[in-house]
């Protein structure tokens, strides 16, 4: 896509659609596509299943069949598929228990799974197809009493999905450390390790470096994937909503839309993560979301009226 492009704009045209009949479920939430067999993996939150569709006819997108996760965990988070191998992100029943890298081939039979951490939220493969990574977001029970640690786990399949051996990359060299300020640690009683949440990975050109959201922390995670290592883990600042360029609209009970600056800082809390290299160097883009804690045991959502 060249400038000149970017400057006259984009136009997409919709070829087909399939409706999975469950509305508001996460029927349908997270995608992966195989050119080689032209098929689609989706994530079915609701039934705890991966759909798998035929899209060799764009205009006509068929559900081919479905692949059961029961026997696995709870449901799948996060699918992606690479040179013939699927791979998914399965949560526990016990969401704050460690989940698994369950891998499949593109015809839905089993290959194997290794354990991951707590709550596995996004999976990816390396561009290379040497390793898959997840990240374990690692969330609280809502009576916030249990709150596992968040974590990345590397899954080495240089050898093959059958001889995989997965590592865990964690947080617990930052427990004693000096953070950002713009970092944010708040989980009533819980260490750095476990207050991190990683939420969604990007991985370099050279499959040699991820990084990983952690949203609800401000920050992004550096992760060495041959060794598993958090190397870095970087606070992503303020946003000053006063300045020019930065204006929001700062209520959602007014009824009306009204974008305009205001004498308020807020914090970027980004979800999704891609990155692109350009002269040698690489570039980070985020989906700077935001979100907040809001469980049984602990919340931090208040509203500027209510407050003393």
């Amino acid at each position: 896509m060249t400038v000149g492009m970017l400057a006259q704009g984009v136009t997409l045209k919709p070829l087909g659609t399939y409706a999975t009949g469950v509305f508001a479920e996460g029927a349908a939430e997270i995608v992966a596509h195989d050119p080689a067999t032209q098929r689609l993996f989706v994530v079915d939150g609701a039934g705890g299943l991966i759909d798998v569709l035929d899209i060799s006819d764009p205009a006509n997108p068929t559900l081919l069949f479905s692949i059961d996760l029961s026997p696995y965990g709870n449901q799948a988070n996060s699918v992606d598929v690479h040179d013939g191998v699927v791979a998914a992100a399965v949560e526990d029943n016990d969401k704050q228990a460690p989940g698994k890298v369950v891998f499949f081939d593109t015809d839905g039979n089993f290959l194997n799974y290794v354990m991951a951490g707590a709550l596995p939220d996004m999976i990816t493969f390396t561009p290379d197809g040497m390793y898959v990574l997840t990240a374990n977001e690692g969330e609280p029970n809502d009576d916030y009493t249990v709150d596992p640690e968040g974590s990345v786990t590397v899954v080495d399949i240089s050898g093959g999905v059958a001889a995989a051996v997965a590592a865990t990359a964690d947080f617990h060299a930052f427990n004693s450390a000096v953070l950002d300020p713009s970092i944010r640690i708040f989980g009533p009683g819980s260490s750095v390790s476990q207050d991190l949440e990683p939420e969604y990975i990007t991985i370099s050109k050279d499959s040699k470096t991820a990084y990983v959201t952690c949203q609800e922390n401000n920050a992004i995670a550096v992760v060495d994937i041959a060794s598993a290592t958090v190397t870095e883990l970087v606070g992503l600042g303020h946003k000053d909503h006063s300045l020019s360029g930065n204006a929001l609209d700062a209520s959602n009970e007014d009824g009306v839309i009204n974008i305009q600056n205001w004498p308020v800082k807020g914090i970027y809390m980004p979800d999704a993560i891609t990155s692109f290299s350009y002269n040698g160097e690489t570039y980070l883009i985020t989906a700077n979301e935001g979100d907040s804690r809001d469980y049984g045991g602990f919340s931090e959502e208040e509203r500027i009226g209510d407050l003393p």
